[in-house]
């Protein structure tokens, strides 16, 4: 029996430890069940919300910090509290987000806040992918939205009408205030300038618990790729973008291929024997 108790998994959701079809296989629960039992903490790190993670995690066990917001924001789901936020200065990108509602006619907008993901948009403007999972949000105005505290934006649109919009940051003398990444094509995300994935992770590394651990990041994206390359051990799954892979210290296999359960069965342990040979 290996014991686990010297290491920290974070692990990207969608695309990484969620597989294709939606779910996170019985195999991958399984081997993380195995990990926490013997000694190890599991985290991830999502753009999701607290609350639209959670049809995910009903048989997850996630004995860690969890990196929620993309980074804006650590959440302790054994206590049901947030460990830190950071909050993006939402009148600095109001007129950018007004300029956005009238110029992209099609574009879902979308604020998230500690306690909600709210749609600012007309009602006919869809994101499929929030009505298809479910997810909890309410509509409301930007008027409304600006009396509470945003931790991010997202930005729902084809992948054309995004660089667009990211292109305008700049006119609208939001570079050195928000920081935007792209999560999916169809997903530009606007969060506080140095705030991300790999911030977040930094700040775990960082803290008085997690210091002594070995910090095993996985990912597939453009926003896992700091939080990999910062991470002491950096995978990217088999079905990552290029660019992540080139980021990871190992590329394993994909995310239907039960990239968790590979992993913990087979690459923390040849971690360990080498660790064992350098000294």
């Amino acid at each position: 029996m290996f014991n686990y108790n010297k290491y920290l998994i974070i692990s990207d959701l969608d695309g990484t430890l969620i597989n294709s079809q939606h779910f996170i296989s019985q195999e991958n629960l399984d081997a993380i069940s195995y990990f926490t039992k013997n000694g190890g903490s599991f985290a991830v790190a999502t753009g999701r919300t607290k609350d639209n993670i959670r049809p995910y995690i009903e048989n997850l066990i996630l004995n860690g910090p969890c990196i929620l917001y993309n980074g804006g924001g650590i959440y302790n789901f054994q206590e049901e509290r947030f460990l830190g936020t950071e909050f993006l200065d939402r009148s600095a990108v109001k007129e950018y987000i007004i300029y956005c509602m009238k110029n992209y006619k099609n574009m879902a907008v979308e604020i998230f806040t500690p306690e909600m993901m709210y749609i600012i948009t007309p009602d006919h403007i869809l994101d499929p992918y929030v009505e298809s999972e479910k997810q909890v949000f309410s509509r409301t105005t930007l008027d409304e939205v600006m009396k509470m505290d945003w931790i991010k934006v997202l930005l729902y649109d084809s992948p054309e009408i995004l660089q667009k919009a990211q292109f305008k940051l700049e006119g609208f003398n939001l570079l050195d205030k928000v920081d935007s990444v792209f999560s999916q094509v169809f997903y530009l995300e606007l969060i506080k300038k140095g705030i991300s994935k790999g911030s977040a992770l930094e700040r775990l590394k960082n803290s008085h618990q997690y210091s002594d651990k070995t910090v095993i990041a996985v990912g597939d994206y453009d926003n896992d790729i700091e939080m990999i390359s910062l991470a002491d051990v950096g995978i990217a799954v088999g079905n990552a973008r290029e660019c992540v892979k080139v980021a990871a210290d190992i590329v394993t296999v994909s995310n239907d291929e039960n990239a968790l359960h590979e992993i913990i069965y087979n690459i923390i342990p040849s971690l360990s024997n080498k660790q064992i040979l350098e000294k």
